[in-house]
């Protein structure tokens, strides 16, 4: 399963801040499928650098918690307690990605009890849980986050899948793998690296060399691709990286019986998997022969 990231907005203006912000990055750490990113000492405008944009824009998940820095006087009324400037700008950013990218994006948010109302967070429904000490945060966290175990990894995915049988050719159902990139995100995909894993003996129906073809490490086949054989991606679209047939009954007459280990694994556990690299980070899908057939409906 790819990790799927989750930006923990916090101040680090304090020790107790800071120890709090590390915290929710343990909370977070500890749930399988989930890496938290808390970028630690924020202090001037050179530190919202590239980096900062980057994780937030490609987060799945965005924790944010909102600390007092002080009071203002406002020409029309009274003494307005306002948020951290950082935490503000990195909501505002997060509801850009929402409300003009249209991309889900879940929210807990935290907000202690004496700041106002203002800026951007009067024009959206944050709905923050209010607290005046911060265990009550680290209390009701897991109990939120429970609720993100399913959140799928955002905008981009590897997926593998077998047809049904598409033709017979001497005897044996022939299939196919069908490997997909699907590109939820409103980004065009124009660089792309990936790798390809099928087991090999169900390619041994036939004695074809294939252009993509790597290595073989005798269990399995590894097939190479990049940009240059793979088009662009567009948003919101899916893009087809490889389509190969393949015969299973050929695999189990490799092995003798179909019951029979190979290196340990019998037929059905052979790992068919897709590994993806875009931008500097990886997406990884791998399914057991068994799985694929009962996804197909062939057993």
């Amino acid at each position: 399963m790819n990790k799927r990231t989750i930006f923990v907005s916090c101040g680090q203006f304090t020790h107790q801040e800071r120890t709090l912000g590390k915290a929710i990055v343990k909370l977070v750490d500890s749930i399988p499928g989930m890496k938290a990113y808390f970028a630690e000492e924020v202090q001037d405008l050179n530190a919202l650098d590239s980096n900062i944009l980057a994780k937030l824009h490609e987060c799945d998940g965005f924790i944010t918690v909102m600390h007092p820095r002080g009071d203002i006087k406002r020409p029309e009324g009274p003494l307005f307690t306002r948020a951290s400037v950082w935490i503000e700008q990195e909501i505002a950013i997060a509801t850009y990605i929402r409300q003009i990218e249209k991309r889900p994006l879940p929210v807990i948010a935290f907000k202690h009890r004496s700041v106002g109302l203002e800026g951007i967070r009067g024009l959206i429904q944050l709905n923050p849980a209010e607290f005046v000490d911060e265990m009550e945060i680290l209390a009701a966290l897991p109990a939120l986050l429970e609720t993100w175990k399913t959140l799928p990894p955002t905008g981009i995915r590897a997926e593998v899948k077998s047809t049904t049988t598409i033709r017979q050719q001497d005897g044996h159902a022939i299939r196919q793998l069908l490997f997909t990139l699907v590109n939820d995100s409103s980004s065009r995909i124009r660089e792309i690296n990936g790798e390809l894993r099928v087991p090999a003996g169900v390619l041994k129906h036939w004695s074809n060399s294939y252009g993509m073809e790597n290595h073989e490490d005798g269990r399995y086949r590894i097939f190479r691709f990049n940009e240059k054989n793979i088009r662009e991606i567009e948003p919101r679209s899916t893009g087809q990286i490889s389509a190969l047939d393949y015969c299973k009954q050929c695999a189990i007459d490799d092995t003798g019986e179909p019951l029979a280990l190979i290196g340990g694994l019998a037929v059905a556990d052979y790992l068919v998997a897709i590994t993806v690299w875009i931008e500097g980070r990886e997406y990884h899908t791998a399914k057991t022969m068994k799985e694929l057939s009962l996804e197909a409906g062939t057993g």
